[in-house]
């Protein structure tokens, strides 16, 4: 798929917009498995966290506020996106704020208050919102609010109720389908996550409509409680 000037918009708006409510999304289970159980590495988070069971219906800001917890009681993680058929991997390691996203629509590393960025054509700079390139631009923009791309952040941003309609498997462990509709920044947003007992958001997809164009985002965590290799590009 070629990526011309309004694909990339496209694709990093939905990307910044739905990220942070898809930490995952294949019809298929992932086939790596994690050097230990999810369940097992993570602390439980706080009793007042809603049950999971299946036609149970979930507050959407409870539910959230768990899985930041649990996913920011980590090593590290690696996940794989999908958005318009273009594939990009991150990474992220809570404890040094680090993030790695790259695809060929464009890349970005963050590692505390310090980011950079690369389009398809260009080489790593810092980040510069006021780019003449338009990748560039796009990308620092996004990359001003790091947190909206990292899944367990954007968490706690949640809202609405959702109803667990049914169980599977990710990464060896159990997990809970849970879905829902909530608003982003003024769009509406079909989601369907897959969480662990334990509130680790292993996988989902989102669905939204922007400027007129059906995006669906799908990504999945393909690394669990495994700190990351990040290092900056310059």
């Amino acid at each position: 798929m070629r990526v011309n000037k309004w694909g990339v918009g496209v694709i990093l708006a939905a990307a910044v917009l739905l990220t942070g409510c898809s930490a995952g999304g294949s019809d298929k289970p992932a086939e790596s498995k994690p050097s230990s159980g999810a369940s097992q590495e993570a602390e439980a988070p706080a009793t007042d966290c809603p049950e999971l069971k299946v036609d149970a219906t979930v507050d959407g800001k409870a539910l959230g506020a768990c899985i930041a917890d649990a996913m920011s009681d980590t090593a590290g993680y690696a996940a794989k996106t999908t958005v318009m058929g273009i594939e990009s991997t991150a990474k992220f390691n809570p404890s040094e704020k680090a993030l790695e996203s790259i695809s060929p629509a464009g890349s970005l590393v963050a590692i505390g208050d310090d980011v950079w960025v690369k389009s398809a054509t260009s080489e790593w700079q810092v980040a510069d919102p006021k780019s003449s390139d338009p990748v560039i631009a796009a990308l620092s923009v996004a990359a001003a609010d790091v947190t909206s791309l990292d899944p367990a952040a954007a968490a706690e941003a949640m809202t609405g109720e959702f109803t667990v309609t049914g169980t599977g498997e990710r990464l060896g462990e159990e997990v809970f389908l849970l879905t829902g509709t909530i608003d982003q920044q003024g769009t509406t947003v079909d989601v369907v996550f897959e969480v662990t007992a334990d509130y680790v958001n292993l996988a989902s997809t989102s669905t939204a409509s922007l400027d007129g164009q059906s995006v669906e985002v799908a990504m999945e965590i393909t690394e669990w409680d495994v700190k990351q290799d990040i290092v900056a590009p310059l």
